[in-house]
C-alpha cells in the first residue's frame, strides 16, 4: 500500500517532470525521490512514468495513479484542516487575481465576515496562472479568477460580468473619435499586465483572431503603473472597466471603444474537484453568485 509520503512525492515528480526539481520542492534528495517512485512502480507492477533524455513522461498507468493521489493528498490535509479547526473558525484560504483584488476582494470579504463572523478568512492575490498552480497544490480553497483556467481538476463557473477597455493618454489621436477599428491597432504600442495575466491573455487573444501584430512596450503586474504609463503617452494600456473608472472620470485617461469587438468577460469562480467542498466555501460560493457588482 502506498505512503501519503510517497504519493505527495509521486504527484511532484508528475509536475515538474524531473526527479531532481521535485527533490528540491520537497527538500528531500533526488535518490530519495528515485527509490520511492521505483518502490511504487514496484507495489503496482507497472511503469508509471517513461524516462526521456530530457524529461520524465507519465504513462497512462501513472495518470490513473495521479488522479487517485491527488484525491488521497487532498482528502488528508482537509481532514487535517477539519481537526485542528474542530472547536475554532472556520478557515477559508481565497485566491483572487489581481484586477478581482484591486477592485472587488474588499467588498466581498466585508459582506462575507457580516454575515458569517466565524470564518477566518486569508485572502492571496495574484494572476490567474499563480493562483491556479496554488489550487493545484491545495494552498488555496476557492477563488476568483478573471483568465482561463487550463488543467481539468478546478471547476469554473462564470459568476460576475466584467468588460476590458483599451485606454490612452490624452495627447493620443485615438482621444478625437468617438470609437476606433480593430485595424487601428496594428502596430500600436502597448502597456500590458504581465505574463500569466488573464487581462492579458484576453487581449492577446482578441489580437491574434483579427490578425493584429501590435509591440508590447511595457509590462507589469501594477494597474497603477499601467495607468500612468499610459497617462503619459507612452501606449495604449488595456485594463477592466473597473481599474479605470476613476481615471477616465478625472480625464487622465480616455477609453477606445473598438468597433464590432466583444470585449466583455466574466470573472470566474474555482475550485478543486478533488478537494471536498466545506461549509465555508459554499458560503463565499453564494455570496459571489448572488452580488450585483
Amino acid at each position: 500500500m502506498a505512503t501519503l509520503k510517497q504519493l505527495k512525492t509521486f504527484i511532484a515528480v508528475a509536475e515538474y517532470k524531473k526527479m531532481n526539481e521535485a527533490a528540491k520542492h520537497l527538500y528531500i534528495s533526488q535518490p530519495t525521490v528515485s527509490q520511492m517512485i521505483s518502490d511504487l512502480e514496484n507495489e503496482y507492477q507497472t511503469r508509471l512514468f517513461d524516462r526521456l533524455p530530457k524529461e520524465l513522461k507519465i504513462t497512462p498507468s501513472g495518470l490513473l495513479l495521479l488522479e487517485s493521489a491527488r484525491e488521497i493528498v487532498a482528502s488528508h490535509e482537509h481532514l487535517e484542516q477539519s481537526m485542528k479547526n474542530a472547536n475554532a473558525r472556520r478557515l477559508l484560504r481565497i485566491g483572487a487575481t489581481l484586477t478581482i483584488g484591486n477592485t472587488l476582494m474588499g467588498t466581498l470579504v466585508e459582506t462575507l465576515l457580516a454575515q458569517h463572523p466565524d470564518i477566518d478568512v486569508k485572502v492571496y492575490v495574484d494572476n490567474t496562472k499563480i493562483i491556479e498552480h496554488r489550487m493545484l497544490h491545495n494552498e488555496l480553497d476557492i477563488a476568483l479568477v478573471e483568465g482561463i483556467i487550463v488543467h481539468q481538476e478546478i471547476i469554473t463557473e462564470p459568476v460576475i460580468k466584467d468588460h476590458l477597455c483599451i485606454i490612452c493618454g490624452n495627447k493620443h489621436p485615438f482621444t478625437t473619435r468617438s470609437s476606433i477599428k480593430i485595424e487601428d491597432l496594428r502596430h500600436q504600442n502597448f502597456i500590458l499586465r504581465e505574463k500569466g495575466s488573464g487581462t492579458r491573455a484576453i487581449f492577446e487573444n482578441i489580437m491574434l483572431i483579427h490578425h493584429i501584430p501590435f509591440t508590447t512596450t511595457w509590462e507589469c503586474s501594477s494597474r497603477n503603473a499601467i495607468v500612468d504609463a499610459v497617462r503619459h503617452n507612452l501606449g495604449l494600456g488595456v485594463l477592466s472597466q473597473r481599474c479605470i473608472a476613476e481615471y477616465v472620470e478625472n480625464g487622465e485617461v480616455f477609453v477606445c471603444p473598438v468597433q464590432n469587438v466583444s470585449m466583455k468577460r466574466y470573472f470566474y469562480l474555482c475550485h478543486n474537484q478533488c478537494r471536498p467542498t466545506t461549509s465555508q466555501m459554499q458560503d463565499f460560493a453564494d455570496l459571489a453568485r448572488s452580488m450585483d457588482l
